[in-house]
């Protein structure tokens, strides 16, 4: 390890629900009275949270000093900078959040919890991850991810960057049971004014999700629109557009390609929400105008 890069991994831990609705419902004692609402929840939950703990503990027993542990309000990128590689401990959502801070860097995900979650985005266990830690040139194995970048210029001349796109972004009326309208393009084409309940925009890594399951009934059945997490693409859909719409709107669904842009100019008093995160969330109000490209950077993921 050189002296910059003083230990070899960060790892980014999330609070579990219990712990997080402990702290929301003031006492462990209303979290149980709510879970019983909920169908009575809390063995289900609890148990989560026992199994997450006790990885957290068999990580810090197995790496010694060669890692930190921090929680996601502690996350920065010249934090992250100072490590060999950034790990992500938690399910899919946290990887996600996790990702946008790794920079150069390698990242690791980590599933904190394989009984109750899928994982389908982090490609480790605890104990897979602590056998590859045993071969110094781990990590060595990689997928290097697109992402998607996007700039919001608003009426006031103001510009702001709402930074890489790992999964999915969503472009919609504010107030989800409204009519979402808009303008929108691609490169140089004429415009076209839409309604909508939304755009959502995609990346291969978020193209097996929520994005999959917009799509008109018809798509999904006669085309697969999955594509590889390190495609040089990124896609969209205009979801629910009514039935007579959808036959003659041009922009329904597109794929861009590395060089293409994609614009949106608001009619609404909207929001754009990049990867389904409230840190990541910025209004789109009328007038403001958005683009989306692939991003020049890459995600670089690590492989057992």
């Amino acid at each position: 390890m050189s002296q910059m890069q003083q230990k070899d991994f960060l790892i980014c831990m999330k609070r579990t629900k219990w712990q997080r609705d402990v702290e929301r419902f003031g006492s462990a004692r209303e979290a149980r009275r709510i879970y019983r609402l909920q169908n009575n929840i809390f063995r289900r939950v609890y148990g989560s949270h026992l199994r997450q703990l006790e990885s957290i503990e068999l990580l810090q027993k197995g790496l010694g000093d060669r890692a930190d542990f921090i929680y996601r309000e502690d996350l920065s990128p010249d934090l992250v900078m100072k490590y060999g590689a950034l790990v992500s401990l938690g399910g899919d959502n946290h990887f996600i959040y996790v990702a946008r801070f790794a920079g150069i860097r390698p990242l690791i995900g980590i599933n904190s919890d394989p009984r109750t979650s899928s994982g389908a985005l982090v490609h480790f266990t605890t104990q897979s991850f602590l056998e590859c830690t045993q071969n110094p040139r781990f990590p060595d194995h990689f997928e290097t991810w697109t992402m998607i970048e996007g700039q919001i210029h608003h009426p006031d001349g103001k510009t702001i960057a709402t930074g890489p796109c790992i999964s999915e972004t969503g472009i919609r009326n504010a107030f989800a049971d409204a009519m979402s309208r808009y303008y929108i393009r691609i490169n140089d084409e004429p415009w076209e004014e839409q309604k909508s309940s939304g755009l959502l925009l995609s990346t291969g890594a978020g193209s097996t999700g929520w994005f999959h399951n917009c799509l008109p009934h018809t798509m999904q059945i006669y085309e697969d629109p999955t594509f590889a997490r390190d495609e040089q693409i990124f896609r969209f859909v205009a979801r629910e557009p009514g039935f007579h719409k959808q036959h003659y709107y041009r922009y329904l669904y597109r794929t861009l390609n590395r060089g293409d842009t994609l614009e949106i100019i608001s009619e609404m008093d909207g929001e754009i929400i990049v990867d389904a995160q409230p840190e990541t969330s910025f209004a789109f109000g009328p007038g403001a105008r958005a683009e989306f490209r692939l991003s020049d950077d890459h995600l670089l993921v690590a492989l057992p």
